[in-house]
């Protein structure tokens, strides 16, 4: 075989593994590139994360009606704040009724009248950005007919640090970091418009 030939040969060898490659290589590019969150509304069904929204940290809230979300039980104006979605994560709503997933807003927690930080949603917060890092006196306000509220504190890629669920205690003494996650489940199982979450300053 002369060089011409030779050089022939492995241009059409290149070709044909690109061609056969190609596939792979874009799917590959196309799972792992930086994406967006966008705001969609959806209804009752299963969701894929990846095919049906883009991966991302979302604010849910509750449009109208009543429904399952995650296997949490959600009325209209519920919110749950600062969900991580991840691609290939199955996402299933049941019941009667519309959420809205937006962009995770992030916004700064202020310090009340009272002298200290209320949570009003469950969610994850961001120590650092949305609430300053320190020690604070955790504790809850508000009736709990069926299930206490249920606090961790989390690590920046969400390992669980400490948990909190004030079924022995009232309060508890607590020092979140900056770049940890405070993660507030006012009820596991649903969302309590009477519970507020406090965080006072020591």
């Amino acid at each position: 075989m002369n060089k011409f030939k030779f050089t022939i040969f492995i241009f059409i060898v290149v070709i044909c593994s690109f061609i056969i490659a190609y596939p792979y290589i874009t799917d590959f590019i196309n799972r792992y590139k930086e994406v967006e969150p966008k705001e969609m509304t959806l209804k009752s069904g299963e969701y894929i994360v990846g095919e049906d929204m883009n991966q991302g940290i979302y604010d849910i809230e509750v449009i109208n009606g009543k429904i399952k979300f995650m296997q949490k039980e959600l009325s209209a104006k519920d919110k749950i704040l600062g969900v991580e979605l991840t691609n290939g994560e199955h996402i299933g709503l049941e019941g009667k009724g519309k959420v809205r997933l937006s962009p995770a807003n992030f916004e700064t927690i202020k310090m009340s009248k009272a002298g200290q930080y209320e949570i009003h949603h469950s969610g994850f917060y961001k120590i650092g950005l949305q609430l300053p890092e320190g020690e604070y006196i955790l504790s809850y306000a508000g009736k709990t007919e069926k299930e206490k509220p249920f606090v961790q504190i989390l690590s920046s890629n969400r390992e669980v640090l400490n948990t909190y669920d004030f079924e022995d205690k009232k309060n508890y003494k607590i020092v979140p970091k900056k770049g940890d996650i405070l993660e507030i489940n006012k009820c596991l199982f649903f969302e309590s418009d009477s519970i507020v979450i406090n965080l006072k300053p020591l």
